[in-house]
């Protein structure tokens, strides 16, 4: 082949460049430098959950109130904040500024944020719980560093007791689109959940990168209400006076709770397997629709008393380590609050479980292409 003539697999050797590889060009900072000055002399607080804690409740006050808090010099941004609208399964859910907690995007968000501070903003409050998501998240050291622009950032974590949570969180889990979860909560419990359990080898990476004194751990199991735990929060962030005393008042949309008979007709949906969102979501719905008035149990005596022997001393070394006043709720110091409903009968339980079967069939059948009628033979 002749010098200057290209083969269709490219240059030769000896045609191809020489030299060190050009090097790629570090793309700018979207950030404007005098935000940049701004937010150094500015206090982060990221509330990073737990799930099932009252954080839709929580975040639902503060956007309700960010007009106020403004006043105080607190922001509650409108950046990251995740609008769930027909998307979710049940009215009221949320998970605040979510998008902080996600792969991607992460340059245009800081700038966002940065926008949003005004003269008189001292403190920024982040707030949501899938920042302690439990799987494909990334560490603690990744979530800090999006927020580097700050002076001085606080972490506020909202802890309740094992055996409640993980009731809890599992019942979200099914409820949820991601991982099509099928599994009773007792195999749930044995194959996945044990090593969620231990929340000091969890949490404590988060509080040795902040350090101690900007480490606030809060519990739910010794606080009245989620008013308390959103005034815990922004005494965290500083405010006081009357700001505080108003949060009572705010009008949240209900966000009602995954009921235990809600996960067998959900466990249902999710063998399914149903990729459209949308036709998920809206079966899901109907379900919740249709379940009978009672309930059933999830959790065994035994495998309560088996959790609660297991974190007992794990929850007695965070009261003493992160805690400036007993827990005891927390210690398991109160027994778990008893069920006031009685279980559906059997012949409700079978009607129940074929009416999900009945709407999972037509969603699936209403998914599957139409086919082209066969042409007739010669």
């Amino acid at each position: 082949m002749r010098r200057g003539v290209r083969s269709r697999f490219g240059p030769r050797a000896a045609d191809r460049p020489t030299g060190p590889a050009p090097t790629s060009r570090p793309r700018p900072d979207p950030v404007d430098p005098e935000l940049a000055e701004r937010a150094k002399g500015a206090t982060l607080v990221l509330h990073i959950g737990l799930h099932k804690t009252a954080s839709s409740y929580v975040q639902g006050v503060l956007a309700a109130r960010r007009d106020d808090l403004a006043r105080e010099g607190l922001l509650y941004p409108v950046t990251g904040i995740v609008d769930k609208g027909s998307s979710g399964t049940r009215e009221g859910a949320g998970s605040g500024q979510a998008l902080f907690s996600r792969r991607g995007g992460q340059r245009a968000l800081r700038a966002r944020l940065l926008e949003e501070l005004g003269e008189g903003t001292s403190t920024v409050l982040v707030s949501s719980e899938e920042f302690t998501r439990v799987h494909d998240t990334p560490k603690p050291e990744r979530f800090l560093a999006r927020f580097r622009d700050f002076g001085t950032v606080k972490v506020a974590l909202v802890l309740r007791r094992q055996d409640d949570w993980i009731e809890s969180y599992y019942k979200q889990v099914v409820d949820q689109y991601v991982g099509f979860e099928t599994r009773t909560f007792d195999d749930y419990l044995r194959q996945t959940a044990f090593p969620m359990l231990d929340f000091h080898t969890r949490f404590t990476p988060w509080r040795d990168l902040v350090g101690p004194e900007n480490f606030h751990a809060l519990s739910y199991d010794d606080l009245p209400d989620g008013t308390a735990i959103c005034r815990g929060l922004l005494e965290v962030a500083g405010v006081r006076g009357p700001v505080l005393d108003g949060l009572g008042s705010v009008s949240v949309p209900r966000y009602d709770s995954v009921r235990s008979i809600d996960t067998l007709g959900l466990r249902i949906l999710n063998s399914y397997r149903l990729e459209d969102r949308d036709t998920r979501t809206r079966v899901a719905r109907s379900i919740y629709d249709v379940a009978p008035r009672g309930d059933i149990e999830l959790m065994s005596s035994e495998a309560r008393e088996e959790i609660q022997a297991m974190c007992r001393p794990i929850n007695e070394r965070i009261e003493a380590e992160w805690f400036d006043a007993p827990v005891p709720g927390f210690r398991f110091g109160s027994a778990p609050r008893p069920s006031t409903t009685s279980p559906p009968s059997g012949p409700e339980t079978i009607g129940y479980v074929d009416q999900v079967i009945t709407l999972c069939e037509d969603a699936r059948r209403s998914l599957q292409p139409e086919r082209s009628p066969a042409r007739g033979g010669a």
